[in-house]
């Protein structure tokens, strides 16, 4: 039984239709069944795509989700922690941003003392080293606290330099504190995976025949294709795969039923897909299907079902 399964069960109630279950291990088991006229509707988590639909029809949808990323937290020590972390800090986007920094640094320095050795010479000395070391401890100042007690810039081209680097540091922080938040977001989970971008050469794991085995395939993912959902799991809890991928409501669900600390979700929801249910093609039942579909979300059936399966709507 599952979100699907009691929709369905009020869909043919609503309908005046009677119906016998038989499980099979895919959807795409599901879809050949239909395809070939041995099934009549097929229920469960059936994303709608132009391939399907040139086999099967598809009812109203019910459903609008997408893909999600399922990962294991890191339970090392607190050292492992450490080490982790310093290893994400050393990556080499973040010391390239630290080496721009630096140079634009300096070359701010130069600029100030330029302008202001020759107006303000108490604080920005003539000789080039003990000035622009001055002028360097300004800038970084400027930067981290806004600027630098009793010391700033008192001729034109120093404050228009110093306008420059003061509305420049602003965006400079920003960036710098995200960087850093999604360093430290990254050093918490295994291999580094924070969202789809970072899927293409790590082992994922998926469900067999789902359309996120697609997916994957399609984007450089080393796939390993599982019957069930709860091998897929399995699998991410010992570590034979980097990640689980597949559909935002089911792992969701399977993740609130597990209660496991050590399993979290990460990124958003991508690649957005609607659920229907599957039809054989030129089906009767799809007129009175969609018709009691539509009638039950009326009613706001659709809502207490996703409160009932999956604690809120999506």
């Amino acid at each position: 039984m599952g979100f699907a399964m009691d929709l369905w069960s009020r869909v043919a109630l609503e309908a005046g239709m009677e119906f016998e279950v038989r499980v099979v291990d895919t959807a795409q088991q599901m879809i050949d069944e239909l395809a070939q006229k041995r099934a009549d509707v097929g229920v469960g988590a059936l994303s709608v795509t132009a391939k399907r639909e040139g086999v099967i029809d598809f009812s109203q949808p019910f459903y609008e989700a997408g893909l999600q990323i399922l990962v294991r937290q890191e339970a090392g020590s607190f050292a492992d922690s450490i080490f982790s972390l310093i290893r994400n800090l050393f990556n080499i986007k973040l010391i390239a941003a630290f080496t721009l920094l630096i140079v634009a640094m300096l070359g701010i320095s130069h600029f100030v003392w330029m302008f202001e050795h020759k107006v303000n010479g108490d604080m920005w000395p003539q000789d080039y080293r003990k000035g622009l070391w001055e002028s360097f401890w300004w800038t970084v100042s400027t930067l981290l606290v806004g600027g630098a007690d009793n010391k700033g810039p008192v001729g034109v081209g120093g404050r228009i330099v110093a306008i420059m680097w003061m509305l420049l540091s602003i965006v400079l922080v920003s960036l710098l504190t995200a960087s850093f938040t999604t360093t430290l977001t990254v050093s918490s989970l295994k291999g580094g995976i924070s969202g789809p971008g970072d899927l293409p050469g790590k082992k994922v794991a998926t469900i067999q025949g789902s359309t996120s085995e697609s997916w994957l395939t399609n984007r450089g993912a080393v796939t390993e294709t599982f019957p069930v959902i709860a091998d897929a799991v399995a699998a991410l809890k010992q570590g034979k795969v980097d990640a689980l991928v597949f559909d935002a409501p089911i792992l969701q669900y399977s993740l609130g039923n597990m209660q496991d600390s050590n399993l979290v979700l990460v990124g958003p929801i991508f690649e957005r897909q609607n659920y229907a249910f599957g039809l054989q093609q030129g089906s009767i039942l799809k007129e009175p299907i969609n018709r009691a579909l539509l009638d039950l979300y009326e009613r706001g059936v659709g809502s207490e079902l996703r409160k009932k399966w999956f604690g809120s709507e999506m």
